[in-house]
């Protein structure tokens, strides 16, 4: 009688390879979606520091419309705003406001729409605690504000981001 163990060894050894290179297979295929899953969150981790630098530029922009409301402010204002852990990244953000508040003029016409605008710009952005920007804003914007006591208006005719 013959005895054929030499082919089921050889079967077992092929088993094993087979096997090990399936396990392989998963492993790689695992870490490749790790890796996209990883990007995906990073995506929402800048999607919403951007989000938190444009609310802070809207801040600085009613900030500046506040200021311009308020009487006895004139020439041209610069502006630096902090405010400390962020709701949503826990770091600091800041603000940086230039706009000019001119003098009135005796001769200006006051149904003329340009005689009361300002031009107001407003640049925000989210610092770490070791002082490194990670998301910056600017927005430029134009004020309307009327001074008449009877009817004071303030509102933007235009906004537009950098």
């Amino acid at each position: 009688m013959k005895r054929y163990q030499s082919k089921s060894r050889s079967r077992r050894g092929m088993a094993m390879l087979v096997v090990l290179f399936i396990v392989m297979a998963i492993a790689v295929i695992s870490s490749g979606f790790i890796a996209r899953s990883d990007a995906a969150l990073q995506c929402g981790r800048n999607y919403r520091l951007r989000n938190e630098a444009d609310y802070l530029a809207w801040a600085g922009l009613e900030h500046a419309r506040a200021w311009i409301i308020s009487p006895d402010n004139s020439g041209i204002i610069e502006i630096s705003f902090e405010l400390n852990n962020l709701p949503l990244s826990g770091s600091s953000g800041r603000y940086n406001l230039v706009f000019e508040s001119p003098t009135e003029t005796v001769a200006a016409d006051p149904n003329d729409p340009s005689t009361y605008t300002y031009a107001i710009q407003a640049e925000a952005y989210d610092k770490t605690a070791a002082g490194v920007v990670q998301a910056r804003s600017v927005l430029d914007a134009t004020l309307f504000y009327n001074p008449d006591p009877n009817n004071t208006q303030a509102y933007y005719i235009s906004v537009t981001r950098q």
